[in-house]
């Protein structure tokens, strides 16, 4: 996506993120997911999705394919990907999801740097 650098990750935001990634419960995954699809039904019954939040969508069902198709990644991968998925449904991140326009920038911008982290850890990430 070629969307303008308005939010970027300094090294702090990554440093931040990635004891946040060490805390999570990998044990909590299905509940997750759950959330994870009731957030983005929620955004499917909007009338109109702008190109973030399409690709976010495009994001998070590329993750749980992901995790559904190796059943055996390491925990430090699952935790990542739970991670992103959880940042994208917590609706008061560091930009609130409710702000037109500008809301899903963080989201996007956290689930391109885990995405881009774990693709050379997962065997055909971009086809999964």
């Amino acid at each position: 996506m070629n969307i303008p650098k308005l939010f970027q990750l300094t090294a702090k935001d990554k440093a931040h993120y990635k004891n946040l990634i060490e805390k999570i419960d990998i044990t909590q995954k299905n509940e997750i997911i759950g959330i994870l699809g009731i957030k983005i039904a929620s955004l499917l019954n909007e009338e109109k999705l702008n190109s973030v939040e399409e690709e976010l969508i495009e994001d998070m069902a590329q993750l749980v394919k992901i995790l559904e198709i190796h059943t055996n990644l390491p925990e430090t991968i699952v935790r990542k990907i739970l991670f992103a998925m959880s940042y994208f449904i917590d609706e008061n991140d560091e930009i609130p999801d409710v702000i037109p326009n500008y809301g899903y920038l963080d989201d996007i911008t956290v689930v391109t740097w885990i995405m881009d982290d774990i693709k050379g850890d997962i065997p055909s990430v971009a086809n999964a």
